[in-house]
């Protein structure tokens, strides 16, 4: 039995095949390279989280830092301020001498916004002052700049800040 002849392969037909099968390819490792990034951004702690704290501990050395304006969410006026002032000063040198702690309660998902709570003894000296307790509304640079001024993260076994 005879077998047919072969035709001779069009040259452009194979360079469009191996031209379709580099895209594809080109294609999946995007694809799985976007699959990857997705993942790690999902699990690096990026921001605070509801339930972080930072710990403003007593006689620390902080760094040396301006001052941060934060809303006072409460209905109470804060000390040594009338009932209309909204607004109270947290110096991160005054926070850390005596001691206390801001925790993450509340973080808003369509804005950079967190409620915090202080707790402690003084947040700056003069009217500006928050009391020794607050409940706050800060935006995400000014949280991050007392992050900043104790030094950074730092993770207890929970993950949490410290």
């Amino acid at each position: 039995m005879k077998l047919p002849k072969r035709q001779p392969r069009d040259k452009e037909a194979t360079a469009d095949t191996i031209d379709s099968l580099l895209t594809a390819c080109t294609v999946v490792l995007l694809l799985a390279s976007l699959g990857g990034l997705t993942a790690l951004f999902t699990t690096l702690h990026v921001g605070l989280r509801v339930g972080d704290i930072l710990v403003f501990k007593p006689q620390a050395n902080v760094a040396d830092t301006l001052p941060v304006t934060a809303i006072a969410t409460r209905s109470a006026p804060l000390p040594q301020q009338s009932a209309s002032a909204a607004t109270c000063t947290l110096d991160p040198a005054v926070m850390a001498h005596d001691g206390g702690s801001i925790v993450v309660e509340t973080r808003s998902l369509t804005r950079p916004v967190y409620g915090v709570h202080w707790a402690g003894t003084h947040t700056s000296t003069g009217v500006g002052d928050c009391g020794s307790s607050a409940d706050l509304t800060m935006t995400r640079m000014d949280l991050q700049t007392l992050v900043n001024a104790i030094g950074g993260f730092s993770f207890n076994s929970q993950g949490n800040v410290l």
